[in-house]
C-alpha cells in the first residue's frame, strides 16, 4: 500500500491507521476474548458474536479499503434501523 488513503476519520481523537485490516482483526478478536466472560446463552453475547463474525469475515475477504469501509458502515445501519 502506498500509504494512508484517508487523512482523517472525521472523528476527533480517532486516528487513521495505515493497516486497517490488521487493526480491525485485532479489535474483533479482543471483542471475542471479552465475550468469553459472559454466559454462552446470554442474548448480548450471541448477537455480539454474530455481528463481530460478520464484520471479521468482511475484513478477511475485502481487499479494497473503500469497499470495506462502505460494507462495514452498511452493516451498522442495517443492524440498528
Amino acid at each position: 500500500m502506498a500509504g494512508v488513503l484517508k487523512k482523517t476519520t472525521g472523528l476527533i481523537g480517532l486516528a487513521v491507521y495505515e493497516t486497517p485490516w490488521k487493526r480491525l482483526r485485532l479489535l474483533y478478536l479482543k471483542i471475542f476474548d471479552a465475550l468469553e466472560f459472559m454466559p454462552s446463552n446470554a442474548a448480548y453475547r450471541k448477537y455480539t458474536e454474530q455481528i463481530t463474525n460478520e464484520r471479521l469475515n468482511m475484513v478477511k475477504e475485502e481487499t479494497d479499503l473503500q469497499k470495506l469501509e462502505k460494507e462495514l458502515n452498511k452493516v451498522v445501519y442495517l443492524n440498528f434501523n
